[in-house]
């Protein structure tokens, strides 16, 4: 696949802009392993990005490439449990990822974190590869997301795995379109087919879309909505689903966020309120829905700007229907135009069978450089 990508930048003429750069993370954090021990792990990750536009007949081609060299170690890693998820293949069509080096407190690995193609034409855009196929509009919750979906208890929640995939958009006006989403099967890499059809438009202040797809066995049929009410947003998206196994079941997540400026909060408190009704609870995880233990989530974000370059944020999540919790706080320094840390914890509380009862404690700190 990457000699694909080097044959396109190579032969594609004329080439009327290429752009290189990259990104270094380091994520230094503590939590207890599955034996009750508190470890600390480093994670370090060197991201370089190549993109490019290139005019081709009628239309314009670009392409967008991003390679990632992880290099992880820690006493976490002796884990058997982390150990086996370090092992799993990505649940991608295409193996992108090889493990160079791997011992009891070090795993080094380079992967394909994007790899795409495009061509547009008039108002007909086809992508072609690795790609992120971001669907749903809640800010905590995403249940119309089945291509990606991404737990709010996530490490890294600006990761997303994204899927090979061809994808076909028709943009028949000025802000509607359709979009067709087609993703191959694996079995070696345990992931599904998925196909899904996606509509959408603006209607006055209010931007709707309506979905249906296939996941491997699966039916859904889904629906987001998002406006503003005087000055504040509201959001409601809604999945069903059935398959054969399961029977029936739906998600539903409705929001409201609104920012406050007053005497008290001169910069602007952004406020966010997500209700979270999952039909899947206590069904077996799987890793192309959100996936959980209750029924009833009600969630809360903030945000504040301190001074121009410190942000501080919290996330809290109550389990409404078995007595949980999960906290986040976290505080941003914009050291420099290309430098950010970050430091943040996060708070699981809850009794055995919860939703939250499983993860532990976890404090970290987080680095970012962009050249």
């Amino acid at each position: 696949m990457l000699s694909l990508f080097y044959a396109v930048v190579l032969c594609a003429t004329p080439v009327l802009a290429v752009e290189l750069s990259g990104q270094y993370t380091n994520l230094l954090f503590q939590t207890q392993d599955t034996f009750g021990n508190s470890r600390t792990t480093d994670l370090n990750r060197l991201r370089l990005q190549v993109e490019g536009e290139s005019e081709t007949g009628p239309g314009m081609m670009r392409f967008h490439l991003v390679y990632d060299h992880e290099l992880l170690w820690g006493a976490m890693l002796a884990d058997p449990v982390v150990n086996a998820g370090l092992n799993r293949p990505d649940a991608t069509w295409l193996d992108g990822s090889m493990t160079l080096t791997q011992s009891r407190h070090t795993n080094w690995r380079h992967a394909l974190y994007r790899g795409w193609i495009s061509y547009d034409v008039a108002d007909v855009s086809l992508k072609v590869g690795r790609q992120r196929v971001a669907w749903g509009s809640g800010r905590i919750w995403n249940p119309t997301d089945r291509f990606n979906p991404v737990q709010p208890t996530a490490l890294e929640l600006d990761q997303k795995l994204g899927v090979d995939a061809a994808a076909l958009q028709w943009n028949y006006s000025h802000s509607a379109y359709v979009l067709a989403v087609a993703s191959p099967a694996s079995v070696a890499n345990a992931a599904v087919r998925k196909l899904a059809l996606r509509w959408q438009d603006t209607w006055g202040d209010f931007d709707l879309s309506m979905m249906v797809g296939r996941i491997a066995d699966e039916s859904i049929l889904g629906m987001d909505v998002t406006g503003n009410l005087r000055d504040a947003g509201i959001r409601v998206e809604w999945m069903q689903a059935k398959n054969p196994r399961e029977g029936a079941y739906g998600q539903i997540v409705a929001g409201l966020d609104y920012t406050w400026n007053n005497s008290w909060f001169p910069n602007g408190l952004y406020t966010a309120i997500e209700y979270f009704y999952n039909g899947a609870a206590g069904l077996v995880v799987s890793q192309d829905r959100i996936s959980g233990l209750s029924n009833h989530l009600l969630g809360a974000q903030l945000a504040y700007d301190l001074t121009p370059l410190w942000r501080a944020e919290i996330l809290f999540i109550s389990d409404m229907q078995k007595s949980g919790s999960f906290t986040m706080p976290s505080i941003t320094w914009s050291v420099a135009e290309d430098l950010e840390v970050q430091c943040f914890t996060q708070l699981p509380q809850g009794n055995a069978g919860s939703e939250f009862a499983r993860l532990e404690a976890l404090y970290a700190v987080r680095a970012d450089w962009y050249f």
